[in-house]
């Protein structure tokens, strides 16, 4: 089954290529994101409220890769700048508005995540 683009707030083009078409294996891709990603945000938040910078810069620089699965410009550029504004310890001020950009974003991204990994 190839995964097509019906979805407002996915794009799992990146997935399909990995998977070459084998569905087990986007079946484990998804079942990862749909486990791994809620807990990842629940972390940049905590760490975002504690005010560690640092290890924030970590978890944000782990999620590029993670979201490239999921194919959501909004959470990819916020992660992004996230992840920089960490590194360069600048603009943090800006950091809690953007976990929450990335948190309400993922709210729309999740359902569709489960629906497509409901079809396989």
């Amino acid at each position: 089954m190839t995964v097509n683009n019906k979805y407002n707030h996915i794009n799992l083009d990146y997935l399909e290529l990995m998977a070459d078409g084998d569905n087990s294996m986007k079946k484990i891709m998804l079942d990862m994101l749909l486990e791994e990603l809620p807990v990842e945000l629940d972390k940049m938040k905590n760490l975002q409220a504690s005010k560690d910078w640092e290890e924030l810069a970590n978890v944000s620089h782990k999620m590029k890769s993670t979201l490239a699965y999921v194919g959501n410009d909004t959470m990819t550029i916020a992660n992004k700048t996230v992840e920089m504004f960490c590194k360069k310890m600048d603009n943090l001020e800006e950091i809690e508005a953007l976990v929450e950009t990335l948190e309400s974003s993922f709210e729309k991204v999740y359902p569709e995540l489960q629906a497509v990994n409901n079809a396989l």
